[in-house]
Order: structure tokens, then C-alpha cells, then sequence
């Protein structure tokens, strides 16, 4: 085992600097997140099942307006939110990096009569051109990009988007995570998330107060002594700062929700739901 490797590796790297592991589109690891997407109780990879209905219900009748025919789903995962909205008669198009992922989704509406299309694609790399009525990202998606990834898909949606079309998403508050999540710890499994062979973690969590941005680091020792590194990056945001962002990119007129259920915002609310449109 590298121990120096290790040492160095577990320390506090620069903000925003990226591993060059496979994460979303890892064979094995793209299994175990399905498996916790399927949950219907697990509020992790995918809202609970009694969440996304509830979701669903408020986008349909009180976000929606009559033109809103086609929606885009950014990182669709399963399809879950991408199902129930083509079952109320919309247009959707379904995009994920996981190709296991998306294979679910399309076997969930085999032989069903429903507009809808799934595609294993990088959504940062997407050229729509005013094709859609709605852009959803769900699950605080935008959050985990760098600031130039995040910028990057701003311009993509905003292109992508017909005029007055809309962006819907959340990302999570200041009131998600606080300092007592900081720190090390480690943990060993004979088959697990990580790996179906046994493995040794080594879990760090960092705080970049100058970019209000929390990072989750997880070092992978497997059996063979080999050494994987997975960064999961988390910037949070408040109505002040993701105003700014989006209005440097083009959206205007924003209502902001604690949820995208429609309930109402508090300064204690853990999530922060917005819906924009497009200038």
C-alpha cells in the first residue's frame, strides 16, 4: 500500500479541482446508485416515491401553462420525473451520463403511448437550439458543477430554451450542511458501494468558505493495493447569490420555493427551488 500516496491524496485539495475517476458512468458504481435510485423510501440518489408525485402534481397545475408542450429532464436519472410528466400528455426528452440508468428508463415505457425520448448524453455538451418549453433539473444538480461547468450549462439551457421558456431547479442552502459534517473517517467492507471486492474508504469533507461550496472525497483502497479517488462537489446558494448567476445568463423574473413541491421559502428551508425564464 502507497501509504505516501494516501497522505497526499487525503489532503484538502484546491477548490474545484476535479478526480479523473469514473463516477456516473461507472459500471459497478452506476449499479449501486439504480439500486438506491429504485428506494422508494431512500431520499438520496431520487426524491422518495410520494416526493416526485407531489412534484409532478405541482409542475403540472400550478408551473406549467398551456403552451409548456415540450420539457427537457437534465440528469433524468431513472426517468422517474420524465415518466410521470409524458403521462399527463407532455413532450419529454430524457438526458443522463448513465447508460444503465437510461436503459431502466426505456424499459419502464416499453409498449406504453407516451411522447417521450431517453438519451445517454453529457448535458454540458448538448446543442438544443429553442427547441424546449421547459428545462428541469431536479436534485440540486447544479450545484455539484465547478463554476465553469455551471456556467457552461447555463448557456446551453438558456439556448435551448424557446423565448419565455422556463428553467426550473433547486440547489441546496447554507442550511444543508454545517461544520460538524467536516472532518476524516474511514471504513472497510467486504463488497459494497464502492467496489464488489473488498475495499478500504477514507472519507474527507471540506469547506471553501470563500465559494460557499462543501466537497465530499472518498480515497478507495481495493484488494489489489489499487488507489481511486471520487470528489463530489456541493455549492450551496441563497436567492441573492443565484440571482446574480442567472441573470449574468440570460433569465429573468424568478419565484423562489423551499421545494419543488411549491412550498414556501424559509431562511430555514435545506433546499431552494427556483423557476425562471428565459429574456
Amino acid at each position: 500500500m502507497d501509504i505516501k500516496k494516501l497522505l497526499n491524496l487525503s489532503q484538502k485539495p484546491k477548490l474545484f479541482e476535479r478526480s479523473n475517476q469514473k463516477f456516473w458512468d461507472d459500471p459497478y458504481i452506476s449499479k449501486k446508485m439504480l439500486e438506491i435510485h429504485l428506494d422508494p423510501e431512500f431520499d438520496a440518489a431520487s426524491r422518495t416515491d410520494e416526493f416526485v408525485n407531489e412534484s409532478i402534481d405541482w409542475l403540472v397545475n400550478s408551473v406549467f401553462n398551456e403552451n409548456d408542450d415540450k420539457i427537457l429532464d437534465l440528469g433524468c436519472g431513472p426517468g422517474f420525473y420524465a415518466k410521470g410528466i409524458a403521462k399527463e400528455g407532455y413532450s419529454v426528452t430524457g438526458i443522463d451520463l448513465s447508460k444503465r440508468s437510461i436503459e431502466y428508463a426505456k424499459e419502464q415505457v416499453q409498449d406504453k403511448e407516451l411522447d417521450i425520448e431517453y438519451k445517454v448524453e453529457n448535458f454540458l455538451e448538448l446543442e438544443y437550439e429553442e427547441e424546449f418549453d421547459v428545462v428541469l433539473l431536479m436534485y440540486c444538480e447544479l450545484g455539484a458543477l465547478t463554476n465553469k461547468e455551471r456556467n457552461k450549462l447555463l448557456k446551453v439551457i438558456n439556448k435551448a430554451l424557446k423565448p419565455g421558456g422556463k428553467f426550473i431547479f433547486d440547489v441546496f442552502t447554507a442550511q444543508n450542511r454545517n461544520k460538524d459534517d467536516l472532518g476524516k473517517t474511514w471504513d472497510a467492507a467486504q463488497k459494497g458501494f464502492w467496489d464488489e471486492k473488498p475495499y478500504l474508504s477514507l472519507t474527507g469533507t471540506f469547506f471553501y468558505p470563500e465559494a460557499d461550496t462543501y466537497l465530499n472525497q472518498t480515497i478507495i483502497v481495493n484488494n489489489d493495493d489499487e488507489i481511486s479517488l471520487y470528489r463530489i462537489f456541493e455549492h450551496f446558494y441563497n436567492k441573492e447569490t443565484i440571482t446574480e448567476v442567472l441573470e449574468n445568463y440570460g433569465f429573468i423574473n424568478h419565484d423562489f420555493y423551499s421545494d419543488l413541491t411549491g412550498k414556501k421559502y424559509t431562511r430555514s428551508s435545506k433546499t431552494l427551488a427556483v423557476v425562471t425564464e428565459k429574456l
